[in-house]
């Protein structure tokens, strides 16, 4: 967390449940996906400017997979920086499609779930990475109600996390380096 904080000035991570436009957003969710995605709230995290919303059984999970998911989230918060609140607005809801072949999210997402597949790799080792678990969350969300069926083509999503892995397994991503904690 302190990366992150020293990256991006200002970042905060908050309880998702206290916040009205958390709340606001699930509502929405479950209508736009017919209660498809029912767990806004309390299974996902969210990035949304430099603001970090956490399910209230953040502090409960493992701190590698909470490490993971920061690395995801990370991503966000620079692409936030980078295309500001309006470009990520129209790149995330609207282009080209809100559901089914939302490219401009889809894009948006596997950029972080690069990162994901990347913090696996040098928590857990290789095997991790390529793990069939890891592998068909990833693109269960891509394909699901998770983000409002962002893409429908499953193929597609397979075909780039094993891409990303060979490239991996090429060039492997440097190993982690840990504070002492002295």
């Amino acid at each position: 967390m302190r990366e992150i904080e020293g990256r991006w000035p200002g970042v905060r991570v908050l309880p998702k449940g206290d916040s009205r436009f958390c709340r606001v957003i699930d509502r929405a969710l479950k209508i736009i996906t017919f209660g498809g995605q029912d767990r806004f709230l309390d299974g996902y995290v969210t990035t949304l400017g430099r603001r970090i919303y956490v399910p209230d059984s953040w502090f409960a999970m493992d701190a590698g997979e909470r490490y993971c998911i920061l690395r995801h989230e990370a991503v966000h918060l620079e692409q936030f920086r980078r295309f500001t609140w309006p470009g990520m607005v129209l790149l995330y809801l609207l282009l080209p499609l809100p559901v089914g072949l939302a490219g401009g999210r889809a894009w948006l997402e596997w950029q972080g779930y690069r990162e994901t597949l990347d913090a696996h790799w040098q928590l857990y080792g290789p095997a991790a990475a390529h793990s069939g678990a890891l592998k068909k969350g990833i693109v269960r969300r891509f394909t699901g109600p998770d983000y409002a069926w962002m893409w429908v083509l499953g193929r597609t999503i397979e075909r780039a996390i094993a891409r990303h892995l060979a490239y991996r397994e090429a060039n492997p991503p440097p190993p982690l380096e840990f504070p002492d904690a002295r």
